[in-house]
């Protein structure tokens, strides 16, 4: 009888080191892909999917939540199905530290949309963590009621090394502008996996105005002074 409590004892012990050694060593967590802006005020942590832009992000990029990977790193743009978008996104940048700057090319994988199941099942890979459309179609649809799936575009940045949060290198800029209710995520292949961008890491375009709303807003404006002018002179 008495060495049950013992027993359970030791394995309360052994669970609580197992924990400790989780929370203390990144090494033993689960590695992940977030996103962040560079930009003053562009971007902000929700805990849903974020961060969040309220413009079309610039100075943006990613990082691993564990600290420096290198692999292949491709960064997908998702785009609501419902939205007029262009042929292809051009998609520019450095890296902190290093002569190296990219110039790529996002283009879209495929005419069928992502409409259901996980977004790496979709590209064809397997990836951690898994990605399901209940992770990014909700928040879209409630700027976006017409959107049903999204439609992907890659880019393939070749062998990129991604450092973690606390020391980010990667500065990204991206044309032309995204449609509202879109996605920047991303996914690193290493030698043992593919890192996969967290639900809560994705870049959402919360407000993106379009650019022919812009044009009519400065219209707008021009038909106001224009008023004013004439009341003036009246």
């Amino acid at each position: 009888m008495s060495s049950r409590p013992s027993c359970f004892a030791s394995l309360l012990g052994i669970a609580g080191g197992a924990l400790f050694l989780l929370l203390a060593n990144p090494a033993f967590a689960t590695p992940e892909i977030d996103g962040y802006c560079a930009g003053a005020g562009q971007c902000v942590y929700n805990e849903t999917n974020s961060p969040t832009s309220n413009n079309a992000p610039s100075n943006f990029g990613f990082t691993v939540s564990t600290g420096a990977q290198t692999g292949t790193l491709t960064i997908d743009v998702l785009v609501p199905n419902n939205e007029a978008s262009p042929a292809s996104f051009a998609l520019t940048g450095t890296f902190s530290g290093t002569a190296t700057t990219f110039s790529v090319t996002a283009t879209l994988f495929s005419a069928t949309p992502w409409t259901s199941g996980q977004l790496d099942t979709y590209l064809g890979i397997s990836a951690s963590p898994n990605s399901g459309i209940k992770n990014y179609l909700p928040r879209a649809k409630a700027l976006d009621s017409g959107a049903t799936g999204f439609f992907v575009y890659s880019a393939n940045l070749g062998t990129t090394t991604l450092q973690g949060p606390s020391s980010p290198n990667m500065l990204e800029n991206i044309g032309p502008y995204l449609p509202l209710a879109s996605y920047l995520v991303a996914f690193l292949k290493t030698s043992t996996a593919t890192i996969a961008t967290g639900n809560t890491g994705a870049i959402f375009v919360a407000k993106a105005p379009e650019p022919t709303s812009l044009a009519l807003v400065a219209t707008g404006l021009a038909g106001i002074g224009f008023f004013a002018r004439r009341r003036r002179r009246g």
